[in-house]
């Protein structure tokens, strides 16, 4: 504002520069084009947030080429004051193209906005709502799922457990690929591999997420190895070992000549030599060692008084 006189009556004069920038919804571009989605029979809003520098006049172009500006108020349609249309009980043939421009001294912006009208909306659902927990061999090649229903279909995202997160349209990071139907690939997975994974799925009607809980496991394997027969004396003890490794820590157990099956020492009688078989297992697989005795009597007592069978079971 600068002062000025005429008749010696003072005068101010103000006047406001405009910045030429018009922006819809955020969006720093003239043009911008968008999808969207409304269930039939359902009352829709259509955002067009304007601004700049004077204040923009928003106005909407309909299909049929009718300008409508805000604020306008009919029987089914509506033009918010700010800027925001609404359409009631929308029809089939509203399937089409709604023009929102906002427009000042400095310039305008235009929103298409492309209207798809469908019979009914649904969030996504997973298929398997529930948590998971995958065990992998390292190296085995895992598949972890994340398929989801809904309408429009879900779009599918995975946040990985260092927090990259990727979705479709990017395919493939590294050994991790993503699947069109959703699911995560991993090749020749490591130790480093393990963790927690995020599988999101969205779509206009809402988002769900589940958490798929990786473990990179090895095989068990049996250190020990047989040597031959096991030769014991009647009265004298007998010490089988079986030490094994894995991840997880293998469980051990034994089967006993006649058919029984150890998860634990125990006091148990034999009357019998012959095999022993011990069984190294976790969740990714399990590891076999089979060992013979022959005893110089007549029977075998494990943990009896006189005659007795030690039984070691080891574990790394």
């Amino acid at each position: 504002q600068l002062p000025l006189s005429y008749g010696g009556c003072p005068l101010k004069l103000s006047w406001t520069t405009g910045t030429g920038n018009v922006l819809i919804n955020g969006y720093n571009q003239n043009r911008t084009v968008i999808t969207d989605v409304a269930a039939k029979y359902s009352r829709k809003l259509i955002d067009c947030q304007a601004e700049g520098n004077p204040k923009p006049k928003v106005t909407w172009i309909m299909p049929d080429n009718i300008f409508l500006s805000a604020p306008y108020f009919g029987s089914r349609i509506n033009v918010h004051h700010n800027g925001t249309l609404e359409i009631k009980n929308v029809r089939p043939t509203d399937t089409a193209e709604f023009i929102c421009m906002a427009r000042n001294d400095g310039g305008e912006a235009v929103m298409v906005v492309q209207l798809q009208v469908s019979g009914m909306l649904r969030r996504p659902i997973f298929k398997n709502p529930f948590n998971e927990r995958i065990v992998s061999r390292i190296g085995k090649t895992v598949v972890l799922n994340c398929s989801a229903n809904g309408h429009p279909v879900p779009e599918i995202m995975w946040t990985l457990p260092n927090g990259t997160r990727f979705n479709t349209m990017q395919g493939s990071i590294s050994r991790h690929h993503l699947s069109n139907d959703g699911s995560l690939v991993i090749y020749s997975p490591q130790k480093e591999d393990a963790g927690k994974y995020r599988c999101g799925a969205k779509n206009y009607m809402g988002y769900i997420e589940k958490l798929v809980l990786l473990e990179v496991g090895q095989k068990p394997y049996i250190l020990t190895r047989p040597r031959g027969i096991i030769r014991s004396v009647f009265g004298e003890p007998l010490l089988l070992h079986c030490l094994a490794d894995g991840n997880p820590k293998p469980t051990i157990y034994w089967t006993i000549p006649g058919g029984h099956t150890l998860a634990r020492p125990q006091d148990t009688t034999m009357h019998d030599a012959g095999r022993y078989m011990c069984r190294a297992r976790n969740d990714v697989g399990e590891a076999k060692l089979i060992k013979y005795s022959q005893c110089h009597g007549k029977s075998l007592v494990l943990n009896g008084i006189y005659n007795k069978v030690h039984w070691i079971f080891s574990k790394l």
